[in-house]
Parts: structure tokens; sequence; C-alpha cells
């Protein structure tokens, strides 16, 4: 419960970041006419709302099983990655229309050194998510954050390319400007389209073979018992594993014990409940 407690502040306060990004973003944007900055607001505007999504998928998975759902509310993760996806590839083909048009259509672009150090600060904020993100993902074992994790770095690196471009556009001319609107489109729609190939695997039910070569091993390491399948279930940060095994005694109170050790072993190390068929062997 306080896992998934912390889940929810996280992605409500990194959504309240991240609208303030866009505020700072888009009033730039406006007074310097920068397609760039334009599209970069726009991205954090969509980190927000995907946030927000997570934030509320989160909430969701906070219900307690009941009789409908005896394993509880897990898949609303998986079902908010499929989403989160998808908002981020959208956006980053809008992104690339509005740059293209105004590629094709410029118009002049207005530095300002105050505008490019407020931009380097909102770079460092998303250097600073990355961080947070990256921590979470590995405290959670989450595969929202893993993607919230690669979209804060690539849109730390894509405002940093920003400032850059802004910077340029008084010696160069507009044009680099909207280039960059172009290439930072291009970044956002390789990561939604590998993020949507993901989500949807996960969401399917892609066997993960890392957890079940895992209780695999600690099944095999017991002598009194054979395993013949193993089926792994994934609900959010519910896993059931089904088990297909015999016990080589006929002794009841011998088999029973090493049921209840091989049990907890597996709740212990991979923090997982094992239910089982048995084709031999008294239990």
């Amino acid at each position: 419960m306080k896992n998934k407690k912390g889940k929810i502040i996280i992605c409500a306060v990194a959504a309240a970041v991240n609208l303030a990004l866009f505020l700072v973003k888009l009033y730039i944007a406006m007074v310097s006419n920068s397609i760039s900055i334009y599209v970069d607001s726009l991205n954090s505007l969509a980190d927000s709302l995907v946030l927000i999504l997570s934030f509320a998928g989160f909430y969701i998975c906070l219900a307690k099983p009941d009789e409908k759902y005896p394993f509880g509310f897990g898949k609303t993760e998986e079902l908010i990655n499929v989403l989160l996806s998808t908002v981020i590839l959208v956006t980053g083909f809008a992104f690339a229309y509005t740059s293209l048009q105004r590629f094709m259509y410029p118009v002049p672009v207005w530095y300002s050194v105050k505008y490019a150090v407020a931009l380097l600060i909102g770079a460092a904020v998303k250097l600073g998510l990355f961080f947070v993100f990256r921590a979470s993902s590995k405290k959670y074992n989450s595969q929202v954050f893993s993607n919230l994790t690669l979209d804060s770095i690539l849109d730390f690196l894509i405002s940093v390319c920003i400032v850059v471009s802004f910077t340029l556009t008084q010696r160069v001319g507009y044009a680099v400007d909207s280039v960059m609107g172009m290439a930072a489109a291009a970044v956002i729609i390789i990561n939604g389209i590998k993020s949507v190939l993901l989500s949807i695997k996960t969401i399917i039910g892609r066997r993960d073979d890392r957890l079940c070569g895992e209780c695999e091993s600690i099944i095999k390491s017991f002598d009194g018992i054979e395993l013949y399948s193993l089926e792994c279930h994934i609900y959010g940060e519910t896993k059931i594993f089904n088990a297909d095994l015999s016990f080589k005694s006929d002794d009841y109170s011998v088999n029973n014990e090493l049921l209840n050790s091989l049990c907890l072993k597996i709740k212990e190390q991979l923090d997982a409940e094992l239910y089982i068929n048995t084709t031999g062997g008294k239990i």
C-alpha cells in the first residue's frame, strides 16, 4: 500500500512541475515567436497529461481485490502505459506537422539571453525528473516509471538542443528553429513508436522470461519436488505463479513441509504467490 501511495505522490508532484514548465515555455515561445520552444512547451503539457493519467491509474490500483477482481486492478498500470505511449506518439506527429509548416512559411524569431537562461533551467529540471523517475523505476519495478525515465532524458536533451538552436537563430537565421523543431519531433515519434510496441506486448501478456526463470530455479532447488510446467501471471505489482509439479515422497507431512518452504521462499525472494497442481505424491 505504501509503495502505491509513493507512486501517486511522485506522479502528482511531477505533473505539477511539468505544468509549470509548460506555462513558462509557452510564454517564452509566444514572446520570441520560436516554433521549437512552442513544440517543447506542448511536450511538457503532454507529459503533464501523461502523469495525470498515471496518477489516476495508480489511484485505481489502490482498490482492494474483490470477488470479481481477485488479483486487484494491477492491469490498470499496463493500460496507462498504452495511453502514455499513444499520447507521446500523437504529440510527436503534431509537432512534426507544426514544425514543417513553419519551415515552409518561416517567420522571424526574437532572441533573448534571459529566455535562453530560463530554458536551460527548465532543462535542468527535466534532468532532475530523470533521476527521480530512474530511482522510482528501480524501487517500484514499474514499467510506467521506466517509460517516464526515458522520456525525461530525451526531453532534457531536446531542451538543450533547442536552447542551442534558439541562440543560433540570431546568427544563422530562423530556419534553424523550425529544423530543430522537426528534429525534436522525430525523436519523440521514435520514442513513442518503441513505447507503443513495448506496451502492446505487455498488455497482451508477454512472458517475463527473467521472472519465470527465477521461479523455476527456486522450485528445482528443492530435491523432493519435480516440476512439469510453470505459468507466470503479472497484475501490476501482484505476481502469480501456477506450477504443475509432483512430490517424490508419499509422506503427507514431508510434502506439506516442502510446499510451505517453497511458497515462503518464493514470497520472500520474488514477492509472489504460488499456486500448484499436483500430479503425484500426497498433499
